[in-house]
């Protein structure tokens, strides 16, 4: 399974390059063809949006109706890693990779 690059438009990304690419944040990661750079477009900042929501609100949740304070900090542990990986695994296989809005100086 690979990506297509925005500039060359060849197949040249994999999964795991596609989700180290980063958001438009980042000036992204070099085509290992064409050599211009990709980044994921905004539907992995938009799914981020979603998750961290998400997150948060259950995050406090379980930080104000728990009464085991050891229980809810491992939940809550759980809960952060989990985002990590969720958005991780959106970036990798969800998406598509488009032209960083950030240029290289």
């Amino acid at each position: 399974m690979k990506f297509e690059c925005p500039h060359c438009h060849e197949k040249t990304f994999n999964p795991l390059q596609k989700a180290l690419c980063g958001s438009y944040r980042t000036m992204g990661k070099p085509c290992p063809n064409c050599g211009k750079r990709a980044c994921n477009g905004m539907t992995g900042i938009y799914f981020q949006t979603v998750t961290s929501v998400a997150m948060i609100a259950a995050i406090l949740v379980i930080y104000f109706k728990s009464t085991e304070r050891i229980y809810s900090s491992i939940i809550i542990g759980c809960i952060i890693a989990g985002y990590f990986v969720l958005n991780f695994l959106f970036n990798m296989f969800f998406g598509k990779l488009v032209e960083p809005i950030r240029k290289m100086k």
